[in-house]
């Protein structure tokens, strides 16, 4: 059970865009060998004041994956349990919209892997909302 980051949440990086509108960014990981149960990926960083209003998964292992969407405080926030199959894409709209106070990453969370999910790599894109909510004129 490793955390691993992919490139867009390394140390160092932001997701480029004004603060306000709709941001995307797009992150990958690719797999030196086979996929482990209660790996955690973070994918993408989000900043605070961020509202996600679609995230979409993508996979190129030969295996599946059984993973969870979500983030440092709650492991399936947008996902759980759904199945990444090799070329197979899961997207999601959250049905409760939720809007950081903190910096945060957007994790996915292996949570059962088969015997056969040799290297590949998963991409992760996020959209968020940056507008201002709740100030007056």
């Amino acid at each position: 059970m490793a955390t691993v980051t992919a490139n867009a949440a390394q140390a160092g990086v932001q997701p480029k865009g004004l603060r306000v509108g709709l941001v995307a960014v797009t992150g990958f990981y690719s797999f030196p060998t086979s996929t482990s149960v209660g790996t955690t990926i973070q994918m993408v960083k989000v900043p605070a004041g961020a509202t996600p209003v679609l995230i979409r998964v993508a996979n190129t292992s030969v295996g599946d994956n059984t993973i969870q969407v979500g983030d440092g405080n709650d492991v399936d926030r947008y996902a759980a349990e759904a199945t990444l199959a090799a070329g197979m894409v899961v997207c999601t709209l959250p049905a409760d919209p939720y809007t950081y106070s903190v910096d945060d990453t957007i994790d996915l969370l292996i949570s059962r892997a088969s015997a056969t999910t040799l290297g590949g790599a998963v991409y992760l894109t996020c959209i968020f909302s940056m507008d201002i909510q709740g100030r007056t004129p």
